[in-house]
């Protein structure tokens, strides 16, 4: 082929290229920056917010794009190893230590003082103090109460459960009393799940995982132990089940009390419309000791350290975490709440008083440890928990080999 030929095909692959990018001369630049902005809610929920944004901020164009909680995980890891990650990136609580860990998010710690007061769930943000992402939406679990198979048991269901021992004779006394049923639900078969049925009892007698330097295990401390027997002391009186088929039971009448979350209030109207029940606290080690403590998960906003846009990602963040812009996306997904402490003054919970009570809820929420190993950490105490329900080992025992391994983990260099 001649030179004028290579010219040509030249030219054709440039003004392919061009329009491949975006770059078309028939186009022309509306002038405004665009917010790259990767989430897991439906476009239809988060788009009418975005757009208001928008509206709110003519130099921006927001480009969101819904991830997957299959696989947004991935493609956020890939992107950054690819050096081209969003701006603005909604992560769960459970990405952040491996990304902290690689150092690949911001610290976002002197950017956002004034906004802590205004968000509950920081502490499932921050690393050593620092924080690096910012709370936008919270998730918690509570508990459910058949108040039929209450009363059937010879239960006051107008009577809160609020100590362990409430907890353990009204799951003694329906399991005893009530032909067919279950009192108390307890987790088998998925141990990735053990560890947020556990800790609450754990937390709310004033036990944790790691110290406050998140450098040892205080996983075996009699607190822990405690409570351990405590739950332990249940499982007589349980259905030992995957959570899906606690949710079913409890659904057709056939299990007393479970542990649960928001997504179980929008499943029973269509599943079990005739169903009396109750959402409570969690309960607390006794009247005047301890915190109806329970596991908090959060949905939080992050910017990675080689964000193209990272001014404009946080003026994003800042308008996303507002109570007036969260509450509209609470609405449409229903299984997470506003991290804004203001949102809890909306007439919706004043109508709806069950998911009021996760609101209260969140307030003695704790969230795991932020530490870099965490999931090696979290797999231990699933499998050590898997262990004592199971009758393999006693909660000392449990509890003691989970305390040696974790140190052990933590001991090895990152």
């Amino acid at each position: 082929m001649g030179a004028k030929g290579d010219s040509r095909v030249a030219v054709a692959s440039l003004v392919a290229a061009l329009v491949f990018f975006g770059v078309g001369c028939a186009k022309k630049d509306s002038g405004k920056r665009t917010v790259v902005f990767w989430q897991f809610s439906p476009l239809t929920a988060i788009q009418p917010i975005v757009d208001r944004f928008n509206a709110d901020n003519p130099d921006l164009a927001v480009q969101v794009e819904q991830l997957t909680w299959q696989s947004g995980r991935e493609k956020i890891v890939a992107a950054i190893a690819a050096g081209r990650p969003p701006d603005l990136c909604e992560l769960g609580s459970t990405f952040l230590p491996g990304l902290v860990a690689d150092s690949t998010l911001l610290d976002l710690t002197d950017h956002v003082a004034d906004l802590r007061p205004s968000l509950l769930g920081w502490n499932v943000a921050s690393y050593r103090g620092r924080a690096y992402a910012i709370p936008w939406m919270l998730g918690t679990r509570a508990l459910y109460l058949n108040d039929d198979l209450l009363r059937r048991a010879g239960l006051d269901p107008s009577k809160p459960i609020e100590t362990w021992a409430d907890l353990a004779r009204a799951a003694r006394m329906i399991a005893t009393k009530v032909p067919d049923a279950k009192g108390f639900g307890m987790n088998a078969g998925e141990r990735e799940i053990l560890i947020k049925k556990f800790m609450p009892f754990a937390w709310g007698n004033g036990g944790d995982i790691l110290d406050s330097s998140l450098t040892r295990s205080v996983v075996a401390s009699a607190a822990n132990v405690a409570a351990l027997r405590f739950y332990l002391s249940l499982k007589p009186y349980s259905l030992l089940d995957r959570q899906e088929m606690h949710e079913e039971a409890f659904a057709k009448g056939r299990l007393g009390i479970i542990i649960s979350g928001p997504w179980l209030l929008r499943k029973l109207p269509e599943e079990a419309p005739g169903l009396h029940y109750t959402v409570a606290l969690m309960p607390k080690p006794a009247a005047d000791r301890g915190a109806p403590a329970s596991f908090a998960g959060a949905e939080v906003l992050g910017i990675f350290r080689n964000a193209r846009r990272v001014d404009d990602a946080m003026r994003l963040a800042r308008f996303l975490v507002r109570p007036e812009n969260a509450m509209p996306l609470f609405l449409s997904t229903g299984n997470a709440f506003p991290a804004a402490s203001a949102s809890s003054a909306d007439s919706y919970f004043v109508s709806h008083p069950k998911d009021a009570i996760f609101l209260r809820q969140l307030k003695t929420a704790v969230g795991p440890p932020l530490h870099p190993r965490w999931v090696e950490i979290e797999e231990i105490v699933n499998g050590e928990l898997e262990e004592a329900i199971y009758g393999r080992k006693t909660a000392e025992a449990a509890l003691a080999s989970a305390d040696a391994r974790i140190d052990a983990v933590l001991a090895r260099q990152p």
